[in-house]
């Protein structure tokens, strides 16, 4: 492991000064939520920062309900999301993406949807979720706010939107009267999904872990299981060679082939819930 020095912000504002100053003093720093993908990076020397920006004690650790969407802070964590009223009854995709988070009760507790966001696996559980919710991510510097949709943030594998001086500061979820479902299938119950699928009715399912980034399927008005079939299997064709997601858990076209029937798993499971 590198040697670095940790700084533990009490505050966003204070967590952007602190980001500013490594980089005014030609440092590589390293913004660290959970840690539960970072700590293990850094413990392989895969991460080699000068500076440890810990956030921590910044207070983002709030679920937050206003008149048209749920804001959750940086530092909310999987458990905080699966025991709150307000995302299990305003949200339930998110719930139960929540509810399948690989790891057990110690990632629950540790891991965050931010961090998971900012990460970009393709594979992982958040990134179609957060499309498929048209999520909103809070960007901040010592200079600016900015305000991006997840779709956005997210631009190609383990790449996303933030500069240098920038982390996330929270995610807003607006609120609808739609139905929702998530599958993720995967090889055994400690592994990474092989791919998920996001199913917001009506219209809309998104795909993971078969492309570098999200892919959004529009469903036919009134779509059946055989629609859903047809239009992922459509979608996935028109993905360009270059965008096709393979890693050593399975190729893409695996994962072309296994998505219609995922998708149709959360079609199945949206229907079945109240809007």
């Amino acid at each position: 492991m590198s040697t670095f020095r940790t700084s533990f912000p009490r505050s966003a504002d204070e967590a952007a000064d602190a980001l500013r100053r490594v980089l005014a003093a030609n440092g590589t720093p390293l913004v660290v939520g959970g840690g539960t993908l970072a700590v293990p990076s850094l413990s392989r020397g895969e991460l080699t920062p000068t500076d440890v920006v810990d956030l921590g004690r910044t207070g983002l650790d709030r679920i937050e309900l206003t008149t048209h969407a749920v804001e959750i802070g940086a530092q909310v964590n999987y458990q905080q999301l699966l025991d709150s009223p307000v995302v299990t009854a305003r949200l339930p995709l998110l719930h139960q993406l929540c509810a399948g988070i690989t790891g057990g009760i110690q990632i629950r507790h540790q891991g965050t949807v931010a961090g998971a966001l900012c990460a970009a696996r393709p594979f992982s559980d958040a990134p179609a979720a957060l499309v498929a919710l048209d999520a909103q991510v809070f960007v901040r510097s010592a200079d600016a706010s900015r305000i991006v949709p997840a779709e956005k943030f997210l631009r190609g594998a383990e790449e996303n939107d933030l500069g240098p001086g920038e982390f996330v500061a929270g995610i807003r979820l607006p609120l609808g009267e739609r139905r929702a479902g998530y599958v993720k299938l995967k090889f055994a119950e400690s592994s990474w999904p092989i791919m998920t699928a996001a199913a917001m009715l009506p219209g809309l399912v998104v795909l993971g872990g078969v492309a570098r980034v999200p892919v959004r399927v529009v469903l036919p008005p009134r779509a059946t299981a055989a629609d859903v079939r047809a239009a992922v299997a459509a979608s996935l064709e028109s993905v360009p060679s270059g965008h096709r997601w393979s890693d050593l858990r399975a190729g893409w076209d695996y994962r072309r082939r296994v998505a219609p029937e995922i998708a149709v798993r959360a079609f199945i499971r949206a229907e079945g819930t109240p809007a």
